[in-house]
């Protein structure tokens, strides 16, 4: 099966087969290869390179890389692992929240998709709470030198410290 993710990532960055093999310091065969076979997973080296070059994550290019290093399954700890945050189902954020019974933490510069995927997410978290259920959410500073980098990554209008709580000193329940 191919590999769609590398291909739209070599479209996205307008590169070329021989010009990902040039900065991967490998054959072009070798990069026609990765795009045949999605189950093709590279050295690392290669990964890095590709993900470097595409600017993207080498779990973006190639998911199964995780699936090989990490034990997932019904018999592990890890049950799935996905690549990015909007890779996970929103059933799932659901239903870990309405599962909880002794404590949920939230931890991430702002969090912000839950709020927008899951209009009564206040009103679950608040009856949570009183069912004494404890809630924390660790949010970025919108004031730090890691936000301000963050910033310039995602280059995006709607900036990580503007959706980061003005006093992210307080904590929730």
């Amino acid at each position: 099966m191919a590999n769609v993710p590398l291909r739209r990532a070599m479209l996205d960055a307008k590169l070329s087969n021989q010009n990902l093999a040039d900065r991967c310091e490998v054959d072009v065969k070798t990069v026609e290869r990765w795009l045949q076979d999605e189950a093709r997973v590279p050295h690392l080296r290669h990964q890095l390179a590709a993900a470097e070059a595409l600017g993207v994550d080498t779990s973006v290019l190639w998911p199964e890389a995780i699936r090989n290093t990490v034990k997932t399954g019904p018999d592990r700890e890890v049950l799935t692992v996905y690549p990015y945050r909007s890779a996970c189902p929103k059933s799932i954020w659901r239903n870990l929240i309405t599962s909880a019974r002794n404590e949920i933490v939230f931890a991430g510069y702002t969090n912000y998709f839950l709020w927008l995927e899951h209009p009564n997410l206040a009103k679950v978290l608040k009856r949570k709470a009183e069912q004494g259920c404890k809630i924390r959410l660790l949010i970025g500073d919108p004031d730090s030198e890691v936000t301000r980098r963050r910033e310039e990554v995602e280059n995006v209008p709607l900036t990580v410290s503007m959706r980061c709580p003005a006093d992210s000193g307080q904590s929730a329940a």
